[in-house]
């Protein structure tokens, strides 16, 4: 695949899957053995219907959840990205009940593309800040 096509599968991760909460995109978009490796639970995602929870774990707590790509790069098998998230938070999350809290999370992935799906996912994002915003730790 081209380094575009690649670019273009990142472009929909965030806005078919995370914006949109299209679940059935992602078996478009991800191959059946798909590894995600995060700092959210689990830390080491397998498939794509953990992948389907995953994402309708954030929709159910952050049901205004929307994201901008900020940057995206690729080069060979590889495309990463640089993203911003905003959401309330309107229902219970890693058993935090509803804040109400608007809350930004920023990151980066970086995903290696396979026969044209991504087939694995290193994401890196500010899961301490996320934290802070929701009130679930408190400031440094």
């Amino acid at each position: 695949m081209s380094t575009e096509a690649n670019k273009t599968l990142a472009r929909r991760m965030q806005e078919d899957v995370w914006n949109e909460g299209d679940v059935d995109a992602i078996d478009d978009l991800l191959a059946e053995d798909f590894v995600q490796h995060s700092p959210w639970e689990p830390s080491e995602l397998h498939g794509r219907e953990a992948f389907k929870q995953q994402i309708g774990d954030f929709h159910a707590a952050f049901p205004d959840l929307h994201g901008t790509i900020d940057d995206v790069v690729a080069e060979g098998d590889t495309v990463a990205n640089r993203f911003t998230m905003r959401a309330t938070h309107q229902g219970e999350f890693m058993g935090v009940e509803p804040t109400g809290n608007e809350v930004e999370l920023v990151g980066t992935i970086f995903a290696r593309v396979e026969d044209g799906k991504i087939a694995e996912r290193w994401v890196v994002d500010h899961v301490l800040g996320f934290l802070e915003q929701l009130g679930t730790v408190s400031e440094r």
